[in-house]
């Protein structure tokens, strides 16, 4: 079985020691025949960014072409090499690891990395370059270009990885200095000028940019306007992440015959996969991360992983709740409480350009989105996009940022062990009083800020909010069973054994509309819906492995007025 890759971005290092390589390599072919020297290619966070970088460097750079062979032989550019492979000096920076606490160590973070790019190149080929090694980055960098053309027979390829790094951080909380930084006499600004400089002279022949938002380069337009941003060409949907059918071929040759991969597709699905580049793109994209995350913990484990969830994923994707205090925080707030009640972001012209000191748009904010990951094209109408959550990894993180967001408006500090034993009662002993008196304190203590949000659906957001926060039970909302949309479905969890599941029929009654005869109509439908999802063979199955509990909850205002268990 092939050795598995995870965290590994080296291409060389995969090569040699015989772990496993998803060959993406005709990408490289792909690129070129587009005809555009400088390119910008972004994608969400683990999606496999930087070992594309280390593709294109062992593929182009002078350094190893006599290591082609060895380096190419088993992949698609191996066999049909363009006229430029390894004709190129390669220039590579990496903007990661940036401290943006300060404008003054974003400073020398930035300088500290363009100066390891700037000794590794001259390492690398054995030059000793007399540039200008102290001053601002942009001195440094003009310094060494005007150095390096008399010392090299060749041109450059500057390959950036994590280009905006660093200034994502920046938007997060830092919106001003993020602005000075990228504006006219902003060091990073400067910096780019000075590689437009080397593109103007002939000395720089190609740039590859990857990182996850264009906010950072279309701020800088004027600067550096030379770059042709390939995010969304529908030839590079599959450049990055995985689709089914590597997936499959992944768990084939790193677990073989211990894995049955029919059965754990609709899993990996659901969880990993449902990202969508181009409206016009046939396949979906797995996150690569998670996916061998997941063949990681197999392959050791010898079974399933219990913790589907990578918990590198989370501690990168987990700054949302930063991202939506961006510019507008009522406005964001609205449409994430939209993304929580599951509606579609409908009608949307995905943002190219971008600049922060023009209106912040919510189509910009719903593109920020789709950038990072968070949302993806479901399809296409006209010349716009619907869009979507892709998965219930990114479902989860959602609905945790608005169990914070609950906890602020409501002014109460929700006891997470309290309302994990509340699901626990549900899932050993069919029992539900106790999580509905968190839910009804939580409804109480909002009613008394703003109860003019209060319907069924506000409601309903907050039950799942909690029982998703649980990590007990895979929760559905709005779920097709029957001919039908159960309001809730607590489901089976991967690595949680529970004795019951449950589904619940949730209806809300406003204070000033309540009657004994509005409150049976409510219990009569409810019960003549849940009747009617019983009949699916999803829950019938369910009820073979399972006790599966229905019950029916009617609010009014802030508390429950009529709970029944319906058997």
């Amino acid at each position: 079985m092939k050795k598995i890759p995870y965290g590994i971005s080296d291409y060389k290092t995969i090569v040699e020691k015989h772990y496993l390589y998803v060959d993406k390599t005709r990408y490289i072919e792909i690129l070129e025949e587009s005809g555009e020297p400088y390119v910008v290619f972004l994608r969400p966070r683990r999606f496999g960014k930087s070992l594309f970088t280390s593709v294109l460097e062992y593929y182009y750079d002078v350094k190893y072409k006599d290591e082609f062979d060895e380096l190419f032989k088993d992949t698609y550019i191996g066999q049909n090499p363009t006229n430029d492979k390894n004709s190129y000096y390669v220039l590579k920076f990496n903007f990661s690891g940036i401290n943006t606490s300060t404008k003054e160590s974003l400073l020398q973070g930035f300088t500290e990395n363009v100066i390891k790019g700037l000794e590794f190149f001259e390492t690398k080929y054995n030059l000793e370059l007399k540039y200008k090694k102290e001053g601002m980055p942009s001195e440094m960098f003009n310094s060494f270009l005007g150095k390096v053309e008399s010392k090299i027979e060749g041109k450059l390829y500057v390959i950036i990885d994590e280009y905006d790094h660093f200034a994502n951080e920046l938007l997060s909380y830092q919106v001003e200095t993020f602005e000075e930084t990228i504006s006219r006499t902003g060091f990073v600004r400067k910096w780019y000028e000075v590689l437009k400089i080397g593109t103007d002279n002939g000395l720089v022949q190609r740039i590859y940019m990857t990182g996850v938002s264009p906010i950072t380069l279309d701020s800088m337009t004027s600067g550096f306007n030379i770059a042709k941003n390939k995010t969304r060409h529908t030839k590079l949907n599959e450049c990055l992440g995985f689709t089914e059918e590597e997936v499959r071929g992944i768990l084939k040759e790193t677990i073989g015959g211990d894995i049955d991969i029919e059965k754990e597709m609709p899993l990996l699905k659901r969880y990993y996969n449902g990202y969508l580049f181009n409206e016009d793109a046939k396949n979906r994209i797995f996150n690569s991360d998670m996916v061998l995350y997941y063949a990681s913990e197999y392959q050791t484990l010898g079974s399933r992983p219990k913790v589907l969830i990578d918990p590198n994923i989370s501690s990168d994707y987990n700054k949302i709740s930063n991202l939506f205090t961006l510019k507008n925080r009522e406005r964001n707030m609205t449409i994430l409480q939209e993304i929580i009640e599951s509606k579609e972001q409908e009608n949307v012209t995905i943002t190219a350009e971008y600049s922060l000191a023009k209106e912040f748009t919510s189509e910009d904010f719903r593109s920020l989105l789709f950038y990072l990951g968070f949302l993806t094209i479901k399809d296409g109408i006209i010349n716009m996009v619907n869009l979507q959550v892709p998965n219930y990894v990114i479902k989860e993180m959602y609905f945790d940022f608005f169990g914070k967001i609950i906890k602020e408006e409501a002014d109460y500090e929700l006891d997470i062990s309290k309302l994990k034993n509340a699901i626990i009662d549900i899932a050993q002993k069919g029992e539900i009083k106790e999580y509905l008196e968190i839910v009804q304190i939580t409804l109480n203590k909002l009613s008394n800020r703003d109860f003019i949000k209060f319907d069924e659906k506000y409601v309903k957001v907050i039950m799942i909010t909690y029982m998703m926060m649980s990590k007990i039970y895979y929760v559905k909302s709005e779920d097709e069973q029957g001919g039908g949309y159960v309001d809730i479905a607590l489901l089976p969890r991967i690595g949680a054994k529970t004795k019951y599941n449950a589904i619940f029929e949730v209806k809300y009654i406003k204070k000033e509309g309540y009657s004994e005869e509005i409150l049976n109509e409510k219990i009569k439908e409810a019960k003549e819906q849940i009747q009617k999802y019983t009949k699916s063979q999803e829950l019938l199955d369910l009820e073979i492995e399972n006790k599966l509990k229905k019950w029916i909850v009617v609010f009014c205002k802030d508390e429950v007025v009529y709970l029944e268990e319906v058997e």
